[in-house]
């Protein structure tokens, strides 16, 4: 067995010498791989055991730098429905979203990164997603760690003509620029899919309709390979730009008064998001404290980074790089 050594762009989130694939190589094609996980363990879920369920956001916001506001709202829903709070209907649609635009801004990141790594002039995308950054800066106060979700609402509001500043952006002529580069590319089948409970867009890319969202049509690829997920992105990005556009913001409050200390009552709890990455999953252990006895996470890059692994023999050296960049991996969310 060996380290291969795959070339990552720099602005790649795993680009930094934190994602390594043990495996052996014959005549420039890949025999076996293996994702090697935990070189960036941060020991999220033990800090979460000495944190108040108020603090515990800000380390959900972190751990997927690219889906933050997701990590953040995936963590206040399970808490709310443990604790049976209800959330006021306009923070549900401002959450749903900023959870849409943030997931447009993290697919625009990965199909800028991939064109421009395989040669194409990607300056469109990233102008783009730069634009939508800046709007979420506006609206939230911050570009990429937005920490605007409270346990039963939000922060503060936001205006109601916000959606309308946002660009609109064709991405799948891009994609269809680089086809032959991804094409037949790390193919995960149906089963795999499955077996190895890949979630997000790997999954959906393979035939599996896995996507909890029920606020609109799911995109689901056949294919399985690193073009069938390129294609999904782009077409999500359709999807969302859609959804936001036309998105009705009722009116009221945009938050829950809750008491000065939050305790849950004792049990087990699991609530599940839909993060631009994948399944978000936690499971909260209680004992009625000011802070959770135990709390596990689930995370979209540690299912698929296996899966990867799983997809990757026959893959030549030269298409390395792509097969990585459309599995969407991100370190911290594989390491937590």
């Amino acid at each position: 067995m060996e380290t291969l050594d795959i070339p990552l762009p720099a602005s790649h989130p795993a680009g930094h010498g934190l994602l390594r694939i043990r495996g052996t190589v014959v005549d420039g094609a890949v025999e076996d791989a293996e994702v090697v996980t935990g070189l960036m363990h941060r020991g999220a879920e033990k800090l979460f055991e000495s944190r108040d369920y108020r603090q515990i956001l800000s380390l959900a916001n972190r751990h997927d730098w690219l889906s933050s506001f997701d990590g953040e709202l995936s963590a206040a829903r399970v808490m709310e429905d443990a604790l049976g709070i209800p959330v006021p209907p306009r923070a549900q649609a401002l959450r749903t979203v900023i959870s849409e635009v943030s997931r447009i801004n993290h697919h625009l990141y990965w199909l800028a990164e991939t064109a421009a790594a395989l040669g194409t002039d990607a300056s469109e995308l990233r102008h783009a997603r730069a634009e939508i950054t800046a709007a979420l800066d506006r609206a939230t106060g911050a570009r990429m760690h937005l920490m605007i979700v409270r346990i039963g609402g939000l922060a503060f509001d936001i205006p109601d003509t916000w959606p309308a500043t946002l660009p609109q952006v064709d991405a799948t002529g891009y994609v269809e620029q680089v086809a032959d580069r991804l094409a037949g590319v790390a193919v995960l089948s149906r089963d795999q899919a499955i077996a190895y409970a890949t979630s997000g867009i790997v999954a959906r890319a393979s035939g599996w309709d896995r996507d909890l969202r029920d606020h609109l049509p799911h995109v689901v690829g056949v294919d399985g390979d690193a073009l069938a997920r390129m294609r999904c992105l782009a077409e999500e990005i359709a999807v969302s730009q859609e959804y936001v556009a036309r998105a009705g913001l009722p009116g009221g409050d945009i938050n829950t008064r809750l008491p000065r200390t939050i305790r849950v009552p004792e049990g087990d709890y699991y609530g599940a998001s839909e993060t631009a990455s994948g399944i978000n999953g936690w499971w909260l252990v209680s004992r009625g404290d000011i802070v959770p006895w135990r709390l596990k996470m689930r995370t979209a890059s540690f299912n698929n980074a296996a899966a990867l692994g799983a997809c990757l023999p026959g893959t030549r050296i030269e298409d390395l790089p792509a097969a990585l960049m459309s599995f969407l991996l991100v370190a911290g969310d594989m390491d937590k």
